[in-house]
């Protein structure tokens, strides 16, 4: 992962990332977590294409 994507995370959220085995663990762990994250950082988690947006929403993983 990018590690601008990583940007405002702490060193105990990157190290429990570089844990996960998929990126449905990823948003699993940012939904306990309660971190909310940027169009930019869903797109790279769920291999996404991108945006041609420069706009970076956050959006809170709700069930």
């Amino acid at each position: 992962m990018k590690q601008e994507l990583l940007k405002g995370l702490s060193e105990e959220q990157i190290a429990k990332i570089k844990a996960c085995k998929n990126q449905e663990e990823i948003l699993e762990l940012a939904k306990a977590e309660g971190v909310e994250l940027t169009d930019e950082q869903l797109n790279a988690i769920s291999g996404g294409c991108g945006t041609n947006s420069n706009n970076h929403n956050h959006r809170k993983i709700d069930d």
